[in-house]
């Protein structure tokens, strides 16, 4: 939910309606920020962050805090919009997207704010 409400609003609405394919409303994008990430794979934190802001895609809350689940968080709405094309152009197979919430794994202790934390100083589940 969060990456869902930072993309600007064309890309949003493109991701959230359901109405595209994948060859128009997803891979083009999906594309675009995995050339972001590889073009500053390697360069300072700020130059990552202007890369996403500049293509409409900011890290919303984890931009500076969390720069490595930005790229998970995008991947997980780059899955629920494909989800919601296999749902309407397959009526007849029952699809399910899932979204847990913070769960702890190695990704979340990544973040400087649960950084040597045990599962219960977080408002994480267990897996």
């Amino acid at each position: 939910p969060l990456m869902r409400s930072s993309p600007r609003p064309s890309h949003r609405d493109a991701l959230s309606s359901g109405d595209g394919t994948w060859d128009d409303a997803i891979r083009p994008r999906m594309d675009q920020c995995l050339e972001a990430h590889v073009s500053a794979e390697n360069a300072p934190l700020s130059t990552r962050i202007e890369k996403f802001d500049r293509i409409g895609f900011p890290g919303g809350p984890f931009a500076e805090a969390a720069p490595d689940f930005h790229m998970y968080g995008l991947a997980k709405m780059f899955g629920d919009a494909y989800m919601k094309i296999v749902a309407r152009d397959y009526p007849m197979v029952k699809v399910a997207s899932v979204d847990p919430g913070l769960v702890y794994t190695d990704l979340i202790l990544r973040m400087p704010k649960y950084r040597g934390k045990e599962r219960g100083e977080t408002t994480a589940v267990s897996p």
